[in-house]
């Protein structure tokens, strides 16, 4: 808004000088003058070049002639040509929140679970969320969600679902995080970090998960008790020998 107020007025501010430097109060034609305020053509021109960029925002350039520029703006003052257009895109952390996602695991087993996604357009690659999607919303809507599903699905159809759920949880959120930052990173964007919470696949499976924890623990406690008995049978046939 500031940038289209800031060139209308230029313009406005140009063709008046131009017109009230043509004429004197009687309208007549006071040419020595003339080719002084012509002069004015140039600066308003100048001017016309002349674009701020506001913080935490990026610019980007698009002409008919050339399309959308891959050079961007930075915040605070630029340059450009007087016919091209500039178009701002926030750089500031965005989110979004996809509240129920349903993924398959290896075993056929369905998991839901609510994620969130923290990203901020990336400030050289601007143009690439302008030319593909024009506006910020557009990909935070649709894209953000899509790509962290397909990124979760991808990785959770390589474990069963106990393992999902369980031992290697924490594995699969930094393989999700991973393939979720490669994709945004092709799309001009930066992910700041992925939560993924709630993630669970029914009582029945939960249930069968605690079982299995329930059971490992047995086991170590049993290979605990074990390597205990073992040790004190070593330690009374020291003892017997020391005092024999």
């Amino acid at each position: 808004m500031f940038i289209f107020l800031f060139r209308a007025a230029m313009i406005v501010i140009a063709v008046i000088l131009i017109i009230a430097g043509c004429f004197d109060q009687y309208g007549e034609s006071r040419k020595s003058k003339k080719a002084a305020l012509l002069g004015i053509i140039p600066l308003a021109v100048f001017l016309l070049c002349i674009v701020y960029v506001p913080s935490n925002n990026v610019g980007i350039r698009w002409s008919a002639v050339g399309g959308t520029s891959d050079k961007t703006l930075n915040e605070g003052i630029a340059i450009k040509s007087p016919i091209d257009k500039v178009f701002l895109i926030p750089t500031t952390v965005e989110e979004r929140t996809i509240k129920k996602v349903n993924v398959q695991t290896k075993d056929a087993q369905f998991v839901t679970s609510e994620v969130n996604v923290k990203f901020r357009v990336n400030q050289k690659d601007a143009f690439k969320v302008y030319k593909r999607y024009t506006t910020l919303d557009n990909l935070k809507q649709n894209i953000i969600s899509n790509y962290a599903q397909k990124s979760i699905e991808t990785v959770v159809t390589q474990y069963n679902v106990i393992d999902v759920l369980g031992a290697k949880k924490n594995e699969v959120y930094k393989m999700a995080s991973k393939d979720l930052q490669e994709m945004l990173k092709s799309e001009g964007v930066e992910l700041i970090q992925l939560t993924i919470k709630d993630m669970n696949a029914g009582d029945e499976i939960e249930k069968a998960i605690a079982d299995e924890a329930v059971a490992k623990k047995r086991v170590e406690t049993a290979e605990q008790n074990r390597l205990k008995a073992k040790k004190d049978a070593q330690t009374k046939v020291i003892n017997a020998k020391a005092e024999a």
